[in-house]
């Protein structure tokens, strides 16, 4: 009996062992056939090795506008100067320098993990620790042994990053954390993931023994009441992990925020969240129907609604004007009258239940398991990471820009809505005023912006109300 394992089961007699033939680091297929494991092994990386040259190339796209561009846009003279310019400019360099980078050794796992057969590896190792174990047992362990590699793999990226483009771009080390604490910080994160991770598997284990079709089913309905029950959260209470929420009163409301929601005709709360720390300014509207609310984050105000008195110092002057403000809370509140949310809600359940209908087939594809090095005895579990990984990049891509632009069609629609109201020139001005507070690169290429950013720029967006407002003002002639 094997005396250093950790769990043993009574009740099973018989050792466990890995019977069935590996094609361990084969590169010669046996015949022309997607039943051949071999040859499944070479497509797979060839989907990998194009859908991450594509996204290399978009990265490259990005990096090389960032490096040609050499002062700021015209619509931004006066608000960025060509010392701020200069940082956004670096910031993005780094970033987009350090995207490159991981998704090249992203490139370089995934096929190296089937070529050298990694996770039957793994697999291996866990059957040597638990011979006795039942299967639901064998599939938590496998996978908090494979969410630690994931972690582990993160490591080059962060190496990177610490020693050669933070020194490379000037990055402060005051306002960055040490490459010690990362590393800390990563093991706290493979501590946290078995939290998830040992629950997650248990239950779709017991999922995975439904056929295919009941198997989407089960997840997609239990995906949907689950988002379902976060909206009615998140309407009754908020996110309280962001900040302390406090109920605004008509007397602590100013006029210009009073007229935006008499206009729109507001049913819901309002309340102001007292953020923990200085993120990004927003507001939104959370819930839905009885359990509708805004929250008004207070970096969104002027000096986050402090007097000068007691005010700290460091960040005065941020934030918007009580004009500024009822304009980019009109913007949000043009979201929810033109039901943005929902909509955007029903497309991605819609993709979520085609990616689930194509995962519970695909998942089941026993030649899939036998190209990643498995042989006949494997973890139904490492089926979820081998189907989203090597099978649904291009459906991946595919709903992601379909997703991407919609989005990005409803902020335009939403801008659109408040120019319509009267509210453009003052939306326009809370856009230059928050790029103001905190730089960003301003430039974006097309093609990247597609696929890598959920909303416009801001850019695009000023000029886009600008347009607006000319129309507006040339039909109102």
């Amino acid at each position: 009996m094997n005396s250093f394992a950790l769990y043993q089961d009574p009740l099973r007699g018989e050792v466990l062992k890995i019977s069935g033939n590996q094609i361990g680091m084969s590169v010669v297929p046996r015949k022309v056939s997607f039943s051949d494991p071999i040859l499944l092994r070479h497509i797979l990386c060839l989907v990998i090795v194009v859908h991450n040259s594509f996204h290399l190339i978009l990265c490259c796209r990005q990096l090389k506008l960032c490096k040609r561009t050499s002062v700021p846009p015209k619509q931004m003279e006066g608000i960025f100067s060509q010392e701020a310019f200069q940082a956004s400019k670096d910031k993005q360099l780094h970033a987009s320098s350090l995207e490159i980078f991981n998704i090249a050794i992203d490139t370089l796992y995934s096929c190296l993990d089937l070529y050298l057969c990694t996770l039957a590896f793994l697999w291996k190792l866990t059957v040597g620790w638990y011979r006795y174990a039942g299967s639901t047992w064998l599939n938590v362990t496998f996978m908090t042994v494979f969410s630690t590699y994931l972690v582990v793999r993160k490591l080059p990226s962060l190496f990177y990053e610490k020693l050669v483009l933070d020194p490379r771009y000037n990055v402060d080390p005051e306002k960055t954390p040490p490459l010690l604490g990362l590393i800390c910080a990563l093991v706290f994160v493979v501590v946290f993931l078995q939290v998830a991770v040992i629950p997650l598997t248990a239950i779709f284990m017991a999922i995975h023994m439904l056929s295919e079709w009941y198997f989407t089913l089960f997840v997609w309905l239990g995906l949907v009441g689950l988002s379902v029950l976060v909206l009615a959260f998140v309407g009754l209470f908020g996110v309280p992990c962001l900040g302390k929420s406090r109920k605004m009163k008509s007397t602590d409301m100013d006029n210009s925020l009073k007229a935006v929601l008499d206009d729109f005709k507001f049913p819901g709360r309002v309340y102001m969240v007292h953020t923990f720390h200085v993120g990004r300014p927003t507001a939104w509207v959370m819930g839905c129907c009885c359990c509708l609310r805004l929250d008004i984050h207070d970096n969104l105000m002027w000096n986050r609604g402090f007097s000068s008195d007691d005010f700290d110092w460091g960040q005065m002057g941020a934030g918007l004007n009580d004009e500024q403000l009822a304009a980019f809370v009109a913007h949000q509140l043009a979201h929810w009258k033109l039901w943005h949310v929902a909509k955007g809600l029903a497309l991605i359940y819609f993709y979520l239940l085609i990616y689930l209908l194509l995962f519970g087939i695909c998942n089941r594809w026993i030649t899939l398991y036998a190209a990643a090095g498995f042989t006949t005895f494997y973890p139904s579990s490492v089926g979820f990471w081998l189907v989203y990984k090597y099978l649904m990049p291009i459906y991946h891509d595919i709903s992601t820009w379909i997703v991407f632009f919609c989005i990005r069609h409803f902020e335009y629609a939403a801008d659109a809505y408040v120019n319509r109201r009267g509210y453009g020139p003052p939306m326009r001005a809370a856009l230059l005023k928050l790029f103001s507070d905190d730089y960003e690169f301003p430039y974006v290429d097309h093609c990247y912006l597609i696929w890598h950013r959920l909303r416009p720029s801001i850019l695009q967006r000023i000029d886009n109300l600008q347009r607006l407002n000319m129309i507006s003002g040339v039909s109102t002639a």
